[in-house]
């Protein structure tokens, strides 16, 4: 049995008020507790250690042990005092020799009685009891064998499980609120641990998840601390000077305490200064639209307000806040995330039907960083004449100079071409250009000396570099890895920002180990490297493109039959390939290893970048799911990192390289008073792609409404064609 489970004499008796928390907000910044007040109530435990205890209606029910037996006790509750403690004869745990029992908890609606703790396996369980019928009607593992707080049943804002979970070798605790399945993972906060001997023992918040106190036990100091944290304003503070267990719940105005002796556990209340409650009037401001109730993220303060509203006036969001609003349009966003609108890193220019797959997965953003035009005035002028549903931009597309140099895709240039390239890359910059970028694998020619010489360009400009790598082998003279080496020997020659597109494809295929230590020695060294990754294990090109020339085999360590026809369910053969590489069209290639995506994602820094736009029903399915996808599997199903750190890889990340040269980006990727309202509202239990390689053009599930610039594109009834409020991003220089 697990160190952290001593601490139950001083823990799960914080259920005793399980059903006492007041609706009254708690400021951290204000913390202090002003008095002790009189014990509460007392609980005589006759020297028996107490593991658990919880109300249900007017008795107690508690987990007692004695010579490690674990027996579950009744008794009455009296309000002053809980007395009557005696074996429940007609209630015997259930029998199982492989399980332990460390907690209770009750869901007095439903009348069932939750027991959890540990099997011998260390495995997490939880089992869920019929209290009328005696019988369990639910056992399952959850998180495996992680190290887990106390677990607390919410019936507020939202029906859920409250819980932390520490990952000691990462020095970090999640507080997450979860289905009462344990179905779907929600990190509501991230708690940096003082060692790795320490972990989140307890926790508790008020029951519109607003606030949350938790106490961190610290086995290599010998110490307990006790925070409380504002979801709402991203503050914290210590809460001090409390006597006897650090192990607080919230109660109304108060605090409430434990302090325990040999027989009996008293429950002390403190004074706790809480700050001024939202009106219960509506504000006199209507709003052209508000979006109420929802759980509102801002990545880029890191804060998840519950039950706020959001009023918008034109194409802004003009107040975050719990007051009543009104709006002539209203969208109900009970227990969904009103996220900022995702910013696609890694993308194409859109036709009408690539932008309305952009909105069915939550994009308001679609940024053309593999390469848009190299003529800036005519596509802002293109779309200013056709409007598009989307924001747009992108990079200087650098081949295509090429092309105008009069050069191939094989050609080596003079000194007089790259002359001629450089200066033309000045002209197109000024014009509007957020980035440059290079593909070296799709035009081999490519030189380095071409390359630099447009960097420094673009260097003067203070925009980014964006690679596709020249090299994606797994085998031969040159493989993946030298990819990562030439862009960062750029980085470090010309002290110039670079970012990586779709690393795990191009640089990180078959060494993602590397590639990220060297990526990561050059950001230690002050050097700007960034790079995305689509959540997907296979890529796409166009089989008649350079990538799928020569010995393809041995380079991508694939066959024939990793090869599929984009939209069908045809895999080629010997026979086919050469008839299709002929024609050309889309295919879709399995030559990569999802525990690399999963590395690559890891990385606080790194993006999301579809890679692909849905222009015909022949693509990738990353063109209409990678967002969703993103978040579905690898963020809820998987926990690869928390919600927060996923969506700052889809909103803010990609705003903050930007926005130093496109005032546009500024006001988004964040959600914020002041800022555009591009939003996406989605159902977080519910949101997954639904894209196959099969059928691509798919919409995916649990996207409910997105805004582009204050409009309103999709709602319950789909995505609306017609509503084409896309605004151009453009890098704006002196």
């Amino acid at each position: 049995m697990r160190n952290k489970y001593v601490r139950y004499v001083f823990l799960i008796a914080l259920f005793l008020f399980i059903g006492l928390f007041g609706t009254k907000f708690y400021s951290p910044s204000e913390s202090t507790i002003e008095k002790e007040e009189l014990v509460k109530n007392q609980l005589v435990i006759n020297g028996l250690n107490l593991k658990g205890i919880t109300f249900y209606e007017d008795k107690v029910l508690a987990l007692l042990e004695e010579d490690n037996k674990t027996t579950l006790f009744i008794g009455d509750n009296n309000g002053s005092a809980i007395d009557n403690i005696k074996q429940w004869d007609d209630f015997q745990l259930p029998s199982n020799e492989t399980k332990e029992y460390e907690g209770i908890e009750i869901n007095a609606d439903a009348h069932l009685l939750y027991l959890y703790g540990m099997k011998d396996d260390g495995t997490n369980f939880f089992d869920t009891i019929n209290i009328a019928t005696k019988q369990v009607v639910d056992s399952i593992t959850i998180e495996d064998n992680a190290i887990l707080s106390n677990i607390k049943y919410k019936n507020g804002y939202m029906e859920g499980m409250l819980y932390a979970k520490t990952n000691q070798a990462k020095q970090k605790g999640e507080i997450i609120i979860n289905t009462p399945s344990f179905d779907s993972h929600m990190d509501l906060l991230v708690v940096e641990l003082p060692s790795k001997d320490s972990y989140i023992d307890w926790i508790d918040s008020t029951s519109d998840l607003e606030y949350i106190v938790y106490s961190l036990k610290d086995n290599e100091n010998k110490k307990i601390s006790t925070f409380v944290h504002n979801l709402a304003t991203n503050q914290t503070s210590e809460v001090k000077d409390i006597k006897g267990s650090k192990n607080l719940l919230f109660n109304g105005d108060s605090l409430l305490g434990f302090r325990g002796n040999k027989d009996t556990l008293d429950v002390i209340e403190y004074k706790y200064k809480n700050s001024i409650e939202a009106s219960t009037e509506k504000q006199e401001t209507n709003y052209d639209i508000v979006i109420k109730n929802g759980m509102v993220i801002d990545p880029a303060e890191e804060t998840i307000k519950v039950g706020y509203h959001v009023g918008i006036t034109n194409d802004r969001v003009a107040i975050i806040t719990k007051t009543d609003i009104t709006g002539d349009k209203v969208i109900n966003a009970f227990q969904k995330i009103v996220s900022p609108g995702f910013i696609d890193m890694l993308s194409f220019n859109p036709n009408l039907m690539a932008a309305q797959y952009k909105i069915g997965d939550g994009v308001t953003t679609n940024l053309s960083m593999h390469g848009s035009t190299v003529d800036f005035d005519g596509l802002f002028a293109h779309y200013e004449k056709f409007p598009t549903l989307v924001n747009y931009g992108g990079a200087l597309f650098a081949v295509r100079l090429r092309y105008e140099a009069g050069l191939g895709n094989h050609g080596a240039p003079t000194p007089e071409q790259i002359e001629y390239m450089a200066n033309r890359a000045r002209e197109e910059i000024k014009k509007g250009a957020l980035a440059v970028a290079f593909s070296p694998e799709y035009y081999p020619g490519t030189t380095p000396e071409e390359i630099k010489a447009i960097m420094k360009v673009a260097k003067e400009y203070g925009i980014v570099s964006h690679f596709h790598g020249r090299h994606s082998s797994l085998t031969g003279e040159f493989t993946s890895i030298d990819s990562v080496k030439e862009v960062l020997g750029y980085a470090r020659e010309l002290d110039a920002p670079v970012h990586f597109m779709h690393l795990h494809s191009t640089g990180g295929t078959g060494a993602m180990d590397e590639a990220l230590q060297l990526i990561e020695e050059a950001r230690a060294d002050g050097y700007q490297v960034t790079y995305d990754v689509y959540p997907y294990d296979s890529w796409a090109t166009d089989i008649s493109f350079e990538r799928l020339s020569g010995d393809w085999q041995s380079r991508f360590g694939i066959t024939y039959s990793d090869i599929q026809v984009a939209g069908t369910t045809e895999r080629l053969t010997e026979e086919t390939f050469p008839i299709y590489r002929k024609k050309g069209g889309q295919v879709i290639v399995y030559a990569m290893n999802e525990e690399e995506l999963i590395q690559a994602l890891e990385v606080d820094h790194s993006m999301i970048g579809s890679d692909a736009t849905m222009d015909s029903e022949f693509n990738h399915p990353r063109g209409a799911g990678t967002f969703s996808r993103y978040i579905g599997r690898y963020i809820r199903d998987k926990d690869v990192q928390p919600l927060m750190e996923g969506l700052k890889k889809v909103t803010i990340h990609a705003a903050r390289q930007l926005e130093g040269i496109a005032p546009a980006m500024k006001t988004r990727g964040r959600l914020q008073e002041g800022s555009h309202a591009d939003i996406t509202v989605f159902d977080y239990n519910q949101i997954i792609d639904t894209s196959t390689p099969e059928k691509p053009a798919t919409y995916p599930k649990g996207i409910e409404y997105v805004l582009v610039s204050g409009k309103i594109v999709k709602d319950e009834t789909g995505v609306l064609t017609k509503i084409k409020n896309g605004r151009p991003i453009k890098g704006i220089f002196k």
